[in-house]
């Protein structure tokens, strides 16, 4: 792993670029004070001061030094020190509000209990499962056949993936308390305390307890004596109940993602890539011509494709690879191609939605209208989605079945192993040691709809993609990307999770990619990619 880190541009570039940017804020408001102070000093009245300040005029004492001079006269600058300085207050206030919390998780019983039954049984063969896991019937919960010994290697397994939710405490000296706390929370989006008015919740926890000690080979102590420095630092990740931590970007950021955007979205349209709306939902779309649904049921033309994008800048960050699905080999696609717009996760700060992400039943029921408009629901699709996107494919997947997601292609995803802490500790909580991750860190996990998303909207429990959840291959072409110096999805872990389940075989697994190289890489996989989905089924 050293060694596919060096690959990377030093961590020192990344905050240099990162302060500089960031710096344009502190500098605004010094500007800003600057141009006013220096006239509000010298000025006898308001009247002589606002003329000052319309005209950029400075006092005759301050002319005598040119340089200043010409520093503190530059109109425009101030005007747009003062935007920026107007905007960094209006963020913040942005930043205090998404810290409210959101309803908890609308989880139905049967989903809870797939959700701990598949945490329980993970790093399970088969065959141990039938033996270790007493399966209740629909919507019951499971149980042990007995409790594993302490040095029982699935027993060690278990006990240290489990520690990774619990910061700055070793395995054993996890309370049940602690235990009771990231259980309310990753079931139910709750405080425990807050299920006390709630008795079938709190059997669940408490069932949950009892289980996750059992598979683990030691139980949860009632109280642990912690030395002053692990009390300091001893930390519980629950991801929509913590603060949400927001870095401050100037408006100058958001205003140049959305002047590329409109560019790229006018160089896609010259493609025949057209935006539409569902309401205040946008996507894109391209049809070629002579293309319809009941040739593409018949196979005489391709599936249409669905691209799920992730986590970024949207348009301009995915522009090269919805050109590459556009025009692949140079010349128009054969196949149509369906991309939904995320705002809330793409640096969209002007649009209404930025703040206000879908969830499940309205994503379903968004892309489904957009099927129906254009006669691709008559066919069927293939959804090739990205990082984030797969938590919407996986949506997708569970609403529709494989009679309209006829093929998935998945890459770097975040939808399994949910359960398992390493997605949420790599981009959001470990400290970012490196240059990929310092650059997510700022320009994507801290951004402002990022965060509100992640940290207030995201339900870990509804979004994971349980492997027992994948169609049929026979009637479902599966191909999942993984890379293996991915800083977010621990790739060997879900490599691990996929070939117990028999699906090693339609593993594309590159060990020196980084996260996103498989399709935005200069040595990315889109050729390929693009021949897999045009392929028939």
């Amino acid at each position: 792993m050293r060694a596919l880190l060096k690959r990377q541009p030093p961590k020192a570039v990344a905050q240099l670029l990162v302060l500089l940017l960031w710096g344009l804020v502190p500098l605004s408001w010094l500007y800003v004070l600057a141009f006013v102070g220096i006239r509000a000093y010298y000025a006898h009245n308001p009247t002589e001061l606002c003329r000052l300040l319309f005209t950029a005029r400075l006092p005759p004492a301050v002319q005598l030094r040119p340089r200043l001079a010409r520093v503190l006269s530059l109109r425009r600058l101030f005007v747009w020190a003062l935007i920026e300085m107007a905007f960094s207050t209006y963020y913040r206030l942005l930043a205090r509000r998404i810290q409210a919390r959101q309803a908890g998780h609308k989880n139905t019983r049967r989903s809870v209990v797939q959700a701990i039954t598949s945490s329980l049984t993970d790093g399970l063969d088969e065959l141990e499962r039938k033996s270790l896991v007493r399966y209740g019937s629909q919507g019951e919960m499971p149980s042990l056949t007995q409790a594993l010994p302490y040095n029982d290697p699935r027993a060690v397994q278990f006990r240290y993936e489990m520690a990774g939710w619990f910061l700055g405490v070793a395995p054993e000296h996890i309370s049940r308390r602690d235990v009771q706390d990231w259980l309310a929370w990753s079931l139910f989006g709750q405080e425990f305390v807050e299920l006390d008015m709630d008795d079938e919740k709190m059997r669940i926890v408490e069932h949950t307890v009892e289980l996750f000690a059992a598979r683990r080979g030691l139980p949860f102590p009632e109280d642990v004596q912690l030395t002053p420095q692990e009390a300091k630092a001893k930390r519980v990740m629950m991801l929509t109940l913590d603060p949400v931590h927001v870095h401050t970007r100037p408006l100058l950021l958001y205003a140049g993602t959305f002047l590329l955007t409109h560019a790229a979205l006018a160089v896609l349209r010259g493609l025949g890539l057209e935006r539409h709306w569902i309401g205040d939902l946008p996507y894109l779309v391209y049809v070629p011509d002579g293309w319809t649904p009941e040739r593409s049921a018949r196979g005489e033309v391709p599936l249409p494709a669905v691209l799920l994008h992730g986590l970024g800048f949207g348009v301009v960050q995915y522009a090269t690879v919805m050109y590459g699905l556009l025009c692949p080999g140079g010349r128009r696609a054969s196949r149509p191609l369906l991309v939904p717009l995320q705002p809330w996760m793409s640096y969209d700060f002007f649009s209404p939605r930025f703040l206000r992400p879908w969830q499940a039943p309205e994503a379903c029921a968004a892309v489904m209208r957009m099927l129906q408009r254009h006669g691709f629901d008559q066919c069927g699709v293939s959804i090739l989605s990205h990082s984030m996107g797969t938590i919407l494919h996986t949506w997708l997947l569970r609403a529709w079945g494989p009679a309209l997601v006829r093929r998935s292609l998945l890459v770097d995803p975040v939808c399994f192993q949910l359960w398992a802490p390493h997605i949420c500790y790599r981009f959001l909580y470990k400290p970012a040691d490196s240059f990929v991750e310092f650059v997510l860190r700022y320009f994507v996990a801290r951004e402002l709809g990022t965060a509100n998303l992640l940290m207030r909207h995201f339900d870990w429990s509804a979004n994971v993609l349980l492997t027992d959840e994948m169609p049929d291959r026979r009637q479902h072409p599966v191909r999942i990307y993984l890379g293996g110096a991915d800083t977010v999805v621990k790739a060997s872990s879900v490599i691990q999770c996929l070939s117990r389940a028999g699906l090693k075989d339609v593993i594309e697994h590159r060990p020196s990619f980084h996260h996103g190289e498989f399709i935005l890489g200069p040595n990315n996989m889109l050729t390929d990619i693009v021949r897999t989905l045009d392929s028939p089924i």
